[in-house]
């Protein structure tokens, strides 16, 4: 039995009999600082935070100007775990002179570099092997399974496969930030779109990452991308950012902060197309004048759809946009709702500008698969805490996307001869707005806070 900074590992020849030697061990946990936290108070933190000024992450023209009508909603996502297939496990051999290291990683570079603070041994010594992943998302990326094994190779003398159990992955430590933005739109006596205010609240990733140890003007950008970087032409626009600090490491997690803030900023702009009597495809064409790429994607995906068309009976549409990693994506969803109030998502048509292409099937699979985590998420996903513990251990109580809930999912994509963006991550950010738009088109009731 070794004590390791993550907690105590039990070494043994095999999994199984380590397993059970671990179950056997009586650990006397000091709760710490946060024995007490609670979802509810760590949703009360950050809601609280967006009642509050914060540091400007951006500002154009005046949002204190008059209008005519005014729309605010608050919106909130929870933490979220990775859930990859393959739990985190790596096999460090630490000898004289040299280390070797087997591990699905993210970061061979940087692992390779703390291996080498581990041992004592300059990085030309470290071997990084790097195996198939088993399911990134950004959790790879993160060194704790690396440290943990090369310690325990360190101290048993011999080559160490550390194994997470699925419960170790499930409450270890690296989540998916949670995050409120509260917003305000204003419009003018036509129904013009005339301003917009968004105040986010949420931890700072980057210093959690290690990659800073202060906010450049108080701003962390993974905390406010997706709406300090939007490209609708709003007049008057002002987005701030309110560092908040539950006590929760966050992690990187599949598309990064645009995976809850293009939620937020594209059920809004339904919100606000709403209000003001307008179509939601047309009101978001209305905002991308100066945008040909993003109204392109817009376009493809509402025609390939239909939108406008007669859907049988029960079913509705709902559209979303983004950009981000260098690439432009709009999703239209079909979505019916059972007796029960829950959504059946039949139907997803994207629309993919990423530039230049080489492979048309990479893109196509990375848009269904970033389909299939991103409904997963929204549906389902959500870390809770109770008196300091993760509550979720599972996929019986953290579950995935169904075979039979799968939607069918078209992929459509634009000719171009832009420089190539990302593909891995930009097909997840609009599957939840354009869900929960459809859901309003169903109900006339906003979904605000996820899961659904």
């Amino acid at each position: 039995v070794v004590q390791i900074p993550q907690g105590v590992a039990v070494l043994a020849e095999g999994y199984w009999t380590a397993l059970k030697g671990r179950d056997a061990l009586n650990v006397k946990w000091d709760d710490g600082p946060l024995g007490a936290l609670s979802s509810e108070s760590i949703s009360k933190l950050l809601t609280d935070a967006t009642t509050r000024p914060g540091a400007v992450a951006r500002n154009e023209g005046d949002v204190s100007v008059a209008v005519t009508k005014t729309i605010e909603a608050v919106y909130e996502a929870p933490y979220l775990a990775h859930a990859c297939m393959e739990p985190m496990n790596c096999t460090a051999w630490v000898r004289a002179g040299e280390a070797e290291v087997w591990a699905p990683t993210q970061g061979p570079g940087p692992h390779q570099g703390i291996v080498a603070q581990l041992t004592g041994l300059p990085p030309e010594k470290v071997q990084v092997h790097t195996t198939y992943l088993g399911g990134g998302f950004g959790r790879r990326f993160a060194p704790d399974f690396i440290i943990a094994a090369t310690l325990l190779a360190k101290a048993a003398g011999v080559p160490v496969k550390l194994v997470y159990t699925r419960e170790d992955d499930m409450r270890a430590w690296f989540y998916r930030p949670a995050s409120v933005t509260r917003f305000t739109a204003g419009l003018d006596a036509a129904g013009n779109p005339v301003s917009l205010t968004a105040r986010v609240a949420s931890p700072a990733l980057s210093i959690a990452a290690g990659f800073a140890t202060e906010l450049p003007k108080g701003i962390d950008e993974a905390a406010v991308e997706g709406i300090a970087d939007m490209l609708y032409g709003f007049p008057n626009l002002r987005v701030e950012y309110a560092r908040t600090e539950p006590g929760v490491p966050p992690w990187y997690w599949r598309s990064v902060g645009h995976s809850q803030n293009v939620y937020f900023i594209e059920a809004f702009i339904d919100e606000i197309a709403a209000a003001a009597g307008k179509d939601s495809v047309e009101f978001r064409r209305s905002l991308l004048a100066k945008q040909p790429r993003l109204r392109g994607v817009l376009d493809l995906a509402a025609q390939r759809a239909g939108w406008g068309s007669p859907l049988p009976q029960g079913v509705h549409r709902g559209v979303a946009i983004t950009n981000c990693f260098g690439s432009f994506v709009a999703q239209v969803a079909e979505v019916s709702m059972d007796a029960s109030g829950k959504p059946r998502v039949h139907r997803i048509v994207a629309a993919v500008d990423c530039g230049r292409t080489v492979n048309p099937d990479v893109i196509h699979r990375q848009v269904e698969g970033a389909v299939v985590y991103g409904l997963s998420a929204a549906l389902h996903g959500k870390i809770t805490f109770r008196n300091g513990r993760v509550e979720q251990s599972n996929f019986n109580d953290y579950p995935m996307l169904r075979m039979e809930d799968m939607p069918r999912v078209e992929v459509h994509i634009v000719p171009s001869t832009e420089a190539p963006g990302g593909i891995g991550e930009p097909g997840l950010p609009p599957a939840t707005p354009a869900v929960v738009n459809a859901m309003f088109a169903a109900t006339g009731k906003r979904v605000r806070t996820l899961p659904i």
